[in-house]
């Protein structure tokens, strides 16, 4: 807003209306209009206040989306097949420390050799 006139409201409650009243418009040509108009503001503000205008919510926590995955995970399996998730994440944490998959099999593959050699 210009200097010396009183807010109207908030900055946010000034995005949800003016895309009540043009729908179909995108986040970067809302805030190049709300600027021109003398507002203060940026396409974070502009995306946050639209996500909350549409119903959106937020998620309490990421933690319950990844228990659901590994219970998909483990309950698509084959009967004979059980899929063991400590056991995924700890080849996984493998072959991170390997720095690929190529250099993890090719570890495994020396380990047997050592194995080999002391049976």
């Amino acid at each position: 807003m210009k200097k010396g006139t009183k807010k109207s409201g908030s900055t946010s409650q000034i995005i949800r209306d003016y895309v009540s009243q043009n729908p179909s418009l995108g986040n970067a040509q809302i805030v190049k209009d709300l600027v021109a108009q003398g507002h203060k503001v940026y396409p974070a503000l502009v995306n946050q206040a639209t996500k909350r205008a549409s119903g959106t919510k937020k998620r309490a926590s990421s933690k319950t989306s990844t228990k659901r995955a590994s219970a998909k995970v483990a309950a698509s399996t084959t009967p004979h097949e059980e899929f063991n998730i400590d056991q995924f994440k700890a080849a996984a944490k493998f072959i991170r420390l390997c720095g690929s998959v190529e250099a993890a099999v090719t570890s495994i593959r020396q380990y047997q050799k050592i194995a080999e050699l002391f049976q």
